[in-house]
């Protein structure tokens, strides 16, 4: 389960706001005296607002109504927290039912279509966080060039979903036709971090562990597969 926690502010201290907000994009996660947060949203002292995958108010569980050193209150705050992060699909196409209803407006899309013809399906979209009916939202995977000691080496950055619904996996082949997910080809080069951009997913970046010089050719794909549940 992936919690992310922001704090907010109802004091007009600038200092503390930018430091507890900064590098967030989305305007609920900003919090200064002009965007008055703590109004908006109408809390109270104390209360933690939980959302769901999709960014909507799930729960809200205040801490002096609910003193942690309860062990009932623990329990209770850790099930809603479960309940939060769960993924309903029920008709079992590979799409959670609430981002289908947030992207596509309903939860009879195919993860297979294609709505915005830019070649990446539903669950392609998904996946890394793009926009399934905007062909500008981004790349699935961007690819850069960089050099070390006088060498060239490719990195390939993509979004991934943050959670245990999906794997990504990062291959190399020499010929499109066998492919290996080897460590001694490639690996993480940037450890995942959050761009607090409502898509539910973090950006990482692997590099390939040889230099473009050693190889008369390669080819690189990320896949995202299903986890298989125990």
């Amino acid at each position: 389960m992936n919690i992310e926690i922001l704090g907010v502010n109802r004091e007009d201290q600038e200092p503390f706001n930018y430091s507890i907000t900064a590098d967030r994009s989305l305007p609920w996660l900003q919090d200064t005296s002009m965007d008055q947060v703590w109004q908006r949203w109408q809390v109270s002292y104390r209360d933690v607002w939980i959302l769901d995958s999709q960014n909507r108010l799930f729960a809200v569980f205040n801490l002096t109504e609910n003193d942690l050193a309860d062990a009932e209150n623990r329990e209770r705050l850790k099930r809603i927290f479960l309940s939060a992060a769960s993924v309903a699909d029920p008709d079992a196409d590979q799409l959670p039912d609430d981002w289908e209803q947030r992207f596509l407006g309903g939860a009879g899309a195919m993860p297979s279509e294609d709505p915005d013809a830019d070649g990446a399906s539903n669950f392609a979209e998904f996946a890394f966080g793009t926009d399934p009916k905007n062909s500008r939202s981004g790349s699935l995977v961007r690819t850069t060039l960089s050099s070390s000691a006088g060498q060239t080496f490719l990195s390939l950055t993509f979004r991934r979903r943050a959670g245990s619904i999906l794997d990504y996996i990062v291959e190399t082949s020499p010929d499109l036709e066998h492919w290996t997910a080897s460590t001694a080809e490639v690996a993480v080069k940037k450890q995942p971090r959050n761009l607090y951009d409502g898509t539910g997913t973090s950006e990482v970046t692997y590099g390939l562990v040889n230099p473009v010089s050693q190889r008369q050719h390669q080819f690189v794909r990320v896949r995202a597969v299903p986890r298989k549940r125990p």
